[in-house]
């Protein structure tokens, strides 16, 4: 088995699943127009130009492209995009939209340039997991064993150019994606699963009581609503999931209606 190189730009549980996904979608992805909105090193644009298919790639920082062989350009990810309506088959946006303050905007912008049945990957740090619920109970943090983003922290000036990009501020759960992607017609594929973390399978004696208060909800929300009924069981499925609780990663899978 290959190994995964080290990505700045990524954390290695993306490069492992997009090291599988293009390889298990080789047949699929021949000829299909990728969209990479955040390539930094060029890894991930990579595997997709191995498994045939034509990448379009974009960085904030496009200089920083060691493994890509098409170009990548400049794109302002707050700013409309530089790419033509309905005119890519799977956008990917790795590690990025936690440093955005209009992520509103990404996916209206995602929704504009795909095709109508194509496919937007994200992958950001998992909010929803036990262990960061109990660390933003605790520091209000990601991780319990870091601090929260400050105004030390908060902002960082790409070295020689005046572009900087924010640290984590804008971390969000799987719940407030799923609905950002679904006031753009980005309906909620498939969360993959990714490595699972030691201390949220440790906290999962909380289980219990979280599905209870959720099913509760459930109940009610049914109730007073029963004609969007299917909207909130989809909702109840998702924050009782095992596989996003215990998971150290969100991958999410969106096809545009």
């Amino acid at each position: 088995m290959t190994e995964v190189p080290e990505v700045e730009h990524s954390r290695e549980p993306t490069l492992s699943f997009f090291r599988d996904y293009t390889h298990q979608q080789k047949t699929f992805l021949q000829g299909k127009i990728i969209c990479d909105l955040s390539a930094g090193r060029g890894y991930i644009a990579h595997l997709f130009e191995e498994a045939g298919a034509t990448v379009k790639a974009f960085d904030l920082f496009p200089d920083q492209n060691k493994f890509a062989k098409s170009p990548v350009c400049k794109i302002d990810l707050q700013q409309k995009f530089p790419i033509e309506d309905a005119s890519i088959d799977i956008a990917i946006c790795c590690e990025t939209i936690e440093h955005l303050p209009n992520q509103f905007f990404l996916f209206q912008e995602v929704a504009r340039i795909i095709k109508p049945g194509g496919v937007f990957i994200l992958t950001t740090p998992n909010s929803s997991s036990l262990r960061s619920r109990f660390s933003q109970f605790m520091m209000e943090s990601e991780h319990y064993g870091a601090p929260a983003p400050n105004e030390l922290n908060a902002f960082t000036t790409w070295e020689g150019s005046k572009d900087g990009y924010f640290s984590k501020l804008f971390i969000s759960g799987v719940l407030r994606l799923r609905t950002l992607a679904a006031l753009n017609q980005l309906a909620l594929k498939k969360i993959h699963p990714t490595q699972r973390s030691s201390t949220s399978a440790f906290l999962l004696f909380w289980y219990p009581v979280l599905y209870y208060f959720n099913w509760k909800s459930l109940k009610k929300q049914i109730k007073h609503d029963s004609a969007n009924a299917d909207i909130y069981r989809t909702i109840f499925k998702i924050n009782t999931s095992l596989n996003v609780l215990l998971g150290k990663h969100l991958i999410m899978e969106f096809e545009k209606e």
